[in-house]
């Protein structure tokens, strides 16, 4: 494992988009970050924390 590169952040950071290409994978994340933000939205809104708290 020595002789592996460790990545230089930030400079490394654009090689993610070679696995994770934005044409197949841009609106499922992005739809997933709606989902988790309504769900935390609900959760608050449940509990009573929401905007009369």
């Amino acid at each position: 494992m020595s002789d592996v590169a460790k990545p230089k952040n930030p400079e490394d950071d654009w090689k993610i988009w070679l696995v994770v290409n934005p044409a197949t994978w841009l609106m499922p994340i992005l739809l997933t970050v709606l989902a988790v933000a309504i769900a935390v939205h609900w959760v608050v809104f449940a509990v009573g924390l929401g905007w009369g708290a």
